[in-house]
């Protein structure tokens, strides 16, 4: 095989072990680590991603199987030299930039969600009236019980017979315009009932 081989680039023999060549990778990375070179040590013929892809297949086991084999005499495909294999090292998040969004796709989905809630709304009916639960709301029908409570009751549709809790107001405020006060039966204030529409 010509070139130098990946035990050459660590400067480790065949036979190394895996804490040895952890440790020759830590070492030449400390060396040749493209800072280190800024602040002027010596230049060398090694680079970075040479020892990068050195250590990435020598520091695995797998991988160094592999290798080792085609290294053998008569092996059929010899692995390529350190300086080549520089163009398959692994690509890290870091190179990648940021996360693309699917934009085409979101706006496709999106679009088939708001059609389809349409459609749906189209073919639904409207759900009925919930039953009184006892407490008053705003806009419930209520009925004037004989202490001058008032509860919730379910509402005719007959603006002539329901009366309409208009507004919520304190046990000592006053009820706004035209609105009779009464008190909640569940004591939580004055409830102000319209008066029925004539």
């Amino acid at each position: 095989m010509s070139g130098p081989t990946h035990y050459d680039t660590l400067r480790v023999p065949t036979s190394a072990s895996d804490d040895q060549i952890r440790d020759a990778y830590r070492r030449l990375a400390r060396e040749h680590h493209p800072d280190q070179r800024a602040a002027g040590s010596a230049a060398s013929s090694l680079s970075m991603p040479e020892i990068n892809e050195a250590y990435r297949v020598l520091g695995d086991p797998g991988r160094r199987a592999v290798y080792d084999a085609g290294l053998r005499p008569g092996a059929s495909s010899p692995p390529p030299p350190a300086s080549s294999s520089v163009e398959s090292a692994p690509m890290h998040p870091s190179h990648l930039g940021p996360a693309r969004i699917p934009w085409r796709s979101l706006l496709f989905v999106g679009a088939i969600a708001v059609v389809g809630i349409v459609v749906l709304a189209q073919f639904t009916e409207p759900a009925d009236p919930a039953a009184p639960d006892g407490i008053l709301r705003l806009g419930d029908c209520a009925s004037v019980e004989a202490d001058n409570s008032v509860r919730e009751v379910p509402c005719t549709g007959d603006p002539s017979v329901d009366l309409v809790v208009e507004a919520f107001v304190p046990f000592d405020a006053r009820c706004p315009g035209a609105t009779v006060a009464y008190r909640d039966r569940q004591g939580m204030g004055i409830a102000c009932i319209a008066a029925p529409e004539e």
